[in-house]
């Protein structure tokens, strides 16, 4: 396979100091240069990323890449068609000049699809080392709906992450959470007292309590009665509310607890009628029945916004992106591969903190330069399409204002503020 960069990528690249020297507008006069400044490049990404080297060699915490997926369509923004070979030397020398930019600690996120992800996985692992990928996300981003479903073979409804470390043993993840829509049907038992001393708890059918507490006399009445949606509706609402009656039980891995708690579930077993209370200095307590794990709905339930909701940790599958209804996200129309704020803004939490420097060399319509912006980070931007000018450019500057109510601007509180400088190479 040719991975040699085109003629153009070839070609010695302006310097950024130089293109900084110059008199490029910025989004809010300064008197003095300031190395702290979030920049906007317009210009060949391969020939930005490496003038970026001098100045900013090790300074990248977090590095998210939306590149053309190479789906073989041509949009009014950007081409998406190049063979695989041609693809792949266009992505190699621009992923190589992203490397040495990467902190000790930093990490690199490449989204893409299942039409390059085989390539894009084995130049990555020659680039960054196959040790130091992090994780594959698969993130889902459309319904089985629609003409998608109509199509032979199953129905494409999600994208990739690719995520590398520069060095896996200092990269440090930052933990993220997701919100469970719905309840865990795990979770199907009812506790009656938890507040009672654990020899006398008894339990009841999740459905079956909450019935009763409806005035029915069973769940099947209930059904009867309400129908099976709003029945459901109750439940999941009511166990919420009374999150500390709401258990589960689960076999715990013997082979990885503790003998002392290995002790207590081996007489759980021989007397199953019985709750065993294994106490655990700066822990929870390990309570056992039946050789059976007892958990809590209410260790998942945390206050999101002005609601409970049931919080689990994040996985590498990705179900609850908001991919509908984001074409006017920032206020520009970018119809065509556009990603959620939430989504990038879960990236950069992920990998990063406030101040950290935040880079994207596929910057598209800004959807990372303002994620960054408003999550405290410090950016760089860089995008070769006229597109910078009518769609970035103006949506930055709409941050900036406090004048962008969309994506994660509720989420973060952020009201305008800071600057950026563009650059023009």
């Amino acid at each position: 396979m040719d991975s040699r960069p085109s003629r153009r990528d070839r070609m010695s690249a302006p310097s950024l100091e130089a293109a900084l020297r110059a008199r490029s507008p910025r989004a809010h006069a300064r008197t003095a240069r300031d190395e702290r400044e979030n920049l906007l490049i317009h210009g060949d990404n391969l020939a930005a990323l490496r003038s970026l080297s001098p100045r900013f060699a090790g300074k990248i915490r977090c590095a998210y890449l939306d590149p053309p997926y190479n789906t073989g369509r041509t949009f009014a923004e950007y081409s998406d068609a190049l063979a695989a070979d041609d693809w792949v030397a266009m992505m190699r020398p621009r992923l190589e000049a992203i490397a040495p930019l990467l902190a000790d600690d930093g990490a690199i996120f490449v989204q893409i699809d299942d039409t390059q992800l085989a390539h894009l996985a084995l130049t990555m692992d020659a680039i960054f080392g196959a040790k130091n990928r992090i994780s594959t996300i698969t993130v889902v981003r459309s319904a089985t709906t629609g003409h998608k479903a109509i199509n032979a073979g199953p129905v494409h409804v999600s994208d990739f992450i690719l995520a590398y470390a520069r060095d896996k043993k200092r990269w440090r993840y930052r933990p993220q959470t997701r919100v469970r829509e719905g309840l865990d049907p795990a979770y199907a038992t009812w506790l009656d007292d938890p507040d009672a001393p654990p020899a006398r708890w008894t339990f009841r059918p999740l459905r079956a309590a909450i019935a009763s507490m409806l005035g029915h006399d069973s769940s099947r009445a209930a059904v009867r009665a309400m129908g099976k949606l709003d029945f459901e509706q109750m439940v999941a609402l009511r166990a919420l509310e009374s999150a500390r009656h709401v258990v589960r039980f689960a076999q715990p891995r013997y082979e990885a607890i503790a003998r002392a708690a290995q002790q207590i579930v081996d007489r759980s077993r021989e007397r199953p009628e019985r709750v065993f209370v294994h106490e655990r200095e700066g822990r929870p307590p390990f309570i056992v029945k039946g050789g059976n794990r007892i958990l809590f709905l209410a260790d998942k339930v945390r206050v999101v916004g002005r609601r409970a909701a049931i919080v689990e940790p994040l996985t590498n599958v990705w179900t609850d992106m908001p991919f509908q209804g984001i074409a006017r996200e920032g206020g520009v129309v970018f119809t065509r591969n556009k990603k959620p704020e939430r989504l990038v803004a879960r990236v950069v939490a992920m990998a990063s903190d406030p101040g950290d420097w935040v880079l994207d060399p596929f910057l598209g319509s800004g959807t990372t330069a303002a994620v960054a912006h408003k999550m405290s980070r410090r950016w760089i931007g860089i995008e070769s399409g006229d597109h910078l000018a009518t769609l970035a450019e103006p949506r930055l500057r709409r941050v900036i204002a406090g004048e962008d109510a969309t994506g994660i601007t509720g989420e973060t509180g952020f009201r305008g503020g800071g600057s950026f400088r563009k650059v023009v190479m």
